[in-house]
Parts: structure tokens; C-alpha cells; sequence
């Protein structure tokens, strides 16, 4: 019987449409690609590592670092990012019209830890003059990590929308929102802001920030049993997504996609999703960090350039 030396991966994430040509072989490894909900892969890895290479909460991943946890390791890959304008919902007779009338009210999140709550609370501070202390998060008791100090939580259990249908919180993070597959009539939620694309334009033009909230992990007692390894998954993302580039994914769907496409890699100088460590990545993860340090995750903003490791010959496209 022929044995196969190539050592397999599995690398697990969320099933984003530019990972569909992640599966394969580079730099003599194997890798196939579990689609698997990113909050669930998070607080698999937080308790019991069980994973060798996945993609990861940047937020947490900074936070782990900054307290000199170093059993994983990340490359500068992003497969992950989104305004947060957006996701915030509210129910359809609410009054809160504007992200700047959540001060004192109550949010529901999924995980007061996750990166996308750091962003959105450090977003109603910069850009609404909100202070985040004075927002009492309703949120499950089985977090990632502990919540720092001076955080006001509630701790209730239940999906974030059925907290707010119910009456439990006036507003909350929304990412995938069931109501919202409804007919627009039988609607009862809506987000905050009625024209949240516009002002996320507006925001991005200004400050140039698309935020990142997840970055890809390897553990590092496996990456330093394989060396290469580091190097082979991210050949594998870039090859992955520079196919999804070449064959405009999602643009012969829907009408009008192929001007959206066109107009988009417009806003964002050609890559929409760009790897490596380039100065607005630099930029976006220093501000990500400044949250932490802000919200109390962390005590300093780290060395940036430290926190990654940039394996060699690999062109990220900077």
C-alpha cells in the first residue's frame, strides 16, 4: 500500500464565497475547509483548542497576546470584515433613530468580548459622543474571556433578536437577522440608522477604516512541529481569494451586480479584502487595539507588526 507523506489540514471558518478555492495542495501541504460558524470555532479554541488551523476573533486574539498567551499564532490574513453602522437593530415603533440615542439604554450582543461589540462600542464614542460604560450589555454567561472591569452586563440567555423582540434590550447587534427574510410589511425590526450604507461610505471616506474582525490562527505547537506550514495556509488564502478576484464572485447573480462590483473595487483601490501587513491594515488593527486598551481588555497598544508573523515569499498583494 502507497502511503501519501503530504500532511492534511482541516482549516476551519466562516463559508465565505472568496474561500471557495481554498481546498487543495501548496508548498507541500494539504488542506481541505470545514464551513463552521465563527462564534462557535471562537469559544471552541477560548476553552479547549481543539482546532490547528482556523480563522480567529482578532479582538480576542489581540487580548490573548497582550496578556502573554502565545498558543496560537496569527498570519496577517483577514478573511473577515464589515461596518457596524449597520448592525445595529432596533424593533419598528422604537424612537431611536440615531446610534447618538443609546446612551444609557440597554444593547443585546452575543458576546460582550467579540470584536464586532469592541468596534461598535468604540464607534458610539468616536463618532456619537455615546459612552459605552453607560450601556448596560445584555448578553449569555458563557462568554470567551471574562469581561474587564467597568463593563455593566446583564446577563440573560436568548438569541439577541428574541431579546429585543421581547423587550429585553432597546437595541442590539444584528448580523444575520431573521426577521429581516420576511416580507418588508411583516417586518418588526429595522435597523437604527434608515440609510446605514450611506453613512458607512461616509465614515470609510473619511477615516479609511473597513474594520477587520477576524484574523487566521495556527496553533502554534503545530506550526512549529511543521515548518512551512505557516506559510502554505496563507499561499492557500491568497490563492483562494485572488480566484474569487479573477472570476467576480456574486456579480452574474443578481441585476446590476457586475456596476456594484465595479464601483466597490473602485472605493477600495482594487482589493476590497487586502492581506498582509500594509499600512491600513497597520492603521485598522492599531485602532481596533486602541478600543481594547480604551474598553479595558488591554493595557497598552502592542507592537503591530509583532503580533503577526510574516512567512516568507508569500506576496499578500502589497
Amino acid at each position: 500500500m502507497r502511503i501519501d507523506p503530504t500532511p492534511t489540514f482541516c482549516i476551519r471558518g466562516g463559508d465565505y464565497e472568496h474561500l471557495i478555492g481554498l481546498p487543495g495542495e501548496r508548498l507541500g501541504f494539504r488542506f481541505t475547509f470545514e464551513p463552521s460558524s465563527p462564534n462557535d470555532i471562537f469559544k471552541a479554541m477560548m476553552h479547549s483548542r481543539p482546532y490547528e488551523v482556523c480563522e480567529f476573533s482578532l479582538a480576542n486574539y489581540l487580548t490573548l497576546r497582550a496578556n502573554g498567551e502565545d498558543w496560537v499564532t496569527a498570519i496577517p490574513v483577514f478573511p473577515n470584515r464589515a461596518f457596524r453602522h449597520g448592525t445595529l437593530i432596533t424593533r419598528r415603533e422604537s424612537d431611536i433613530v440615531s446610534p447618538a440615542q443609546l446612551g444609557g439604554r440597554r444593547i443585546a450582543v452575543d458576546d460582550y468580548t467579540m470584536t464586532a461589540a469592541t468596534w461598535v462600542r468604540g464607534l458610539l464614542e468616536d463618532e456619537y459622543g455615546v459612552d459605552w460604560r453607560s450601556i448596560t450589555w445584555v448578553t449569555g454567561r458563557n462568554q470567551r474571556h471574562a469581561a474587564p472591569a467597568g463593563a455593566r452586563i446583564d446577563f440573560m440567555e436568548g438569541a439577541t433578536e428574541d431579546l429585543l423582540l421581547a423587550g429585553h434590550a432597546d437595541a442590539s447587534l444584528g448580523f444575520v437577522v431573521k426577521d429581516f427574510q420576511k416580507p418588508l410589511h411583516q417586518r418588526r425590526l429595522r435597523t437604527v440608522l434608515r440609510d446605514a450604507e450611506a453613512t458607512e461610505l461616509a465614515y470609510y471616506e473619511r477615516t479609511g477604516i473597513y474594520p477587520i474582525n477576524h484574523c487566521v490562527v495556527v496553533r502554534t505547537d503545530v506550526h512549529r512541529q511543521h515548518p512551512g506550514l505557516l506559510a502554505a495556509v496563507a499561499q492557500s488564502y491568497v490563492d483562494a481569494k485572488r480566484e474569487a478576484y479573477a472570476r467576480k464572485i456574486g456579480s452574474s447573480l443578481m441585476p446590476w451586480a457586475k456596476n456594484t462590483w465595479a464601483r466597490v473595487f473602485d472605493i477600495f483601490g482594487g482589493d476590497p479584502l487586502p492581506y498582509g501587513l500594509t499600512p491600513v491594515n497597520r492603521m485598522v488593527v492599531g485602532k481596533l487595539a486602541g478600543y481594547l486598551k480604551a474598553q479595558g481588555f488591554i493595557d497598552e497598544i502592542p507592537d503591530i507588526d509583532a503580533l503577526f508573523v510574516l512567512p516568507e515569499g508569500i506576496a499578500f498583494g502589497e
